[in-house]
């Protein structure tokens, strides 16, 4: 990794913008999600996401929140009167 941010101090330097880089996402059907869980089912996306969720704290350089669960987008939206 010190390759990787040595390069992207470099670039920065010279006025080019780099993110700093983000872990794999284990989505459905990805060769890391069938290694840890099998096939994907109805809650794959969940599981996924949860589980990125938990291992990691820090996400991208732009992004100032933290992502939510699924699970909590999901729930219904209040009915405004």
């Amino acid at each position: 990794m010190a390759a990787v941010d040595e390069f992207r101090e470099l670039l920065l330097q010279h006025g080019v913008w780099a993110n700093k880089p983000v872990p794999l996402y284990p989505y459905p059907g990805s060769p890391d999600y069938t290694k840890r869980w099998g096939q994907p089912d109805d809650r794959a996306w969940e599981r996924a996401h949860d589980y990125y969720l938990t291992l990691y704290d820090q996400f991208s350089d732009i992004q100032d929140q933290r992502p939510v669960p699924l699970t909590g987008l999901e729930l219904p939206m209040p009915v405004r009167q």
